[in-house]
């Protein structure tokens, strides 16, 4: 008997090149489809600036050419929308970041079964929405998940928080984001000459206030007290770059911080990075899921992360890292010494963190349990019961 879902649209705003969360769950979730034999199809925004580096995908990428014009993005996004659903004919549509769900919201009567989702701040500064532009952006999104057969949190933080703004809890389920170790594998033999480097604790995260990397420096100036060869590299680009770099100069700890710049997802550059450090770090607040943590336990690194938002789901206190609380850069450096200072520990917090996203994180299973809500929502079935790790 042949499957019932033969075509999926996946569509959202951000893919990669960019680096956003919201484009590497994308690019995730359709290659993991891919391999489950669905018919995937990508429609997103072509990067804002002119980029080299798209990689080549076993699947079409359509990109719908960039505007700043806010009003016009939106424009021609929903242009862009109604003609693929026209001519794909896809059996179910997938908006995989807010825009993209509110552009769905735009369209007249849909020809297939539409599932939307939730994604961490776009979800937070629209439900409830403050200013006018905002508020009519927070109706949209409240009308297209009205009319979805399925809602995708990206964590079960942000499932609660959407069922507190009034999202339909019948509809929500979460969708972790994944790894694809496959690539991985592909780039070893590139990787082989990077060995760790002692004492190196890496962050990868865009630069802005949410991601607090100013804890981070606090809690390195601190943790060098006691660990006087510990070197920071702050992978990333942002608003806050330049006050980051002048605030590791007051804390006098520049010699110890390597600002790296953004490097390009699934690169050599990038995850060079992870090959030489000892540690990952990432304090930021209401996270939804950050996927650099799924990234660094790929690598068998253990994690700092803050006790706050989705990220209690990737780092599993005591086992594959330390949660810390946030805001705490007495905590936090409490943990990097203590990280730092056993090699045993250190070393089995790593293996488990690789053994969990093998598991729990790797595209073979995000694919079966997104096959399993789709084959629901075509049927007009009610979801499957989450079975994301607790």
């Amino acid at each position: 008997m042949s499957d019932p879902v033969a075509r999926v649209l996946l569509f959202g705003t951000q893919f990669p090149p960019s680096a956003a969360g919201t484009a590497i769950y994308t690019r995730c979730l359709a290659l993991a489809l891919k391999d489950q034999g669905v018919d995937v199809a990508v429609l997103t925004q072509a990067p804002a600036s002119n980029s080299t580096d798209e990689e080549e995908l076993p699947l079409p990428v359509t990109r719908i050419p960039y505007t700043r014009n806010v009003a016009r993005r939106y424009a021609r996004s929903l242009g862009s929308l109604r003609a693929h659903l026209d001519h794909f004919h896809p059996d179910c549509l997938w908006t995989t970041n807010g825009m993209g769900t509110r552009v769905a919201g735009l369209v007249g009567e849909l020809p297939c079964p539409l599932i939307t989702s939730v994604r961490g701040s776009d979800i937070r500064t629209r439900l409830p929405a403050r200013g006018p532009w905002r508020r009519l952006e927070g109706a949209i999104q409240r009308r297209a998940y009205r009319r979805s057969a399925g809602i995708a949190a990206a964590c079960r933080d942000l499932r609660t928080y959407a069922i507190r703004q009034g999202v339909d809890e019948r509809r929500l389920f979460v969708s972790h984001s994944a790894f694809d170790l496959a690539r991985l594998d592909s780039l070893s033999a590139s990787l082989e000459k990077f060995d760790r480097e002692p004492s190196t604790l890496l962050t990868v995260t865009r630069l802005t206030r949410q991601k607090r990397v100013d804890v981070l420096l606090r809690a390195v100036a601190i943790a060098l007290r006691d660990v006087p060869d510990l070197n920071l590299v702050v992978v990333g680009d942002g608003p806050e770059r330049a006050g980051l770099e002048k605030l590791a100069q007051q804390l006098q700890i520049s010699r110890r911080v390597r600002f790296a710049g953004p490097l390009q997802p699934f690169s050599v550059e990038l995850f060079s990075e992870y090959r030489r450090a000892t540690a990952f770090a990432l304090t930021s607040v209401g996270e939804g899921l950050a996927n650099v943590f799924i990234e660094s336990a790929a690598f068998g690194l253990p994690s700092l992360g803050s006790d706050s938002g989705g990220t209690p789901e990737v780092v599993t206190d005591g086992v594959t890292g330390w949660l810390v609380q946030p805001d705490d850069p007495q905590d936090t450096a409490a943990r990097i010494v203590a990280l730092m200072g056993d090699a045993e520990a250190r070393q089995q917090m790593g293996r488990a963190a690789r053994t969990w996203v093998e598991g729990e994180f790797g595209l073979q299973m995000l694919g079966e349990r997104s096959l399993a809500v789709i084959r629901a929502v075509v049927a007009g079935d009610h979801l499957p019961p989450d079975r994301v790790a607790s």
